[in-house]
């Protein structure tokens, strides 16, 4: 089990990184085409990847980086 202070930020920024990419990749790799749904989705994974990297850029400042932390988690969900 991650006890850093940063095993949260790390997460929220890995997930919705490989999601985005797992579905760039099925796309232009595979040439599966995205439905509509599939290319709302990928704004807000967007957005949390964003958010988690100013979350980790700001990890000296511990409201910060739990600010950005949880706005990344709310997108992811």
């Amino acid at each position: 089990m991650l006890k850093s202070r940063l095993a949260a930020p790390v997460v929220a920024f890995l997930a919705p990184l490989l999601l985005y990419g797992g579905a760039l990749v099925s796309q232009y790799g595979f040439g599966l085409h995205p439905c509509e749904m599939c290319y709302w989705q990928r704004w807000p994974h967007q957005a949390a990847i964003l958010l988690a990297l100013f979350a980790l850029l700001l990890r000296r400042s511990d409201g910060a980086m739990w600010l950005f932390t949880l706005l990344a988690a709310i997108a992811i969900a």
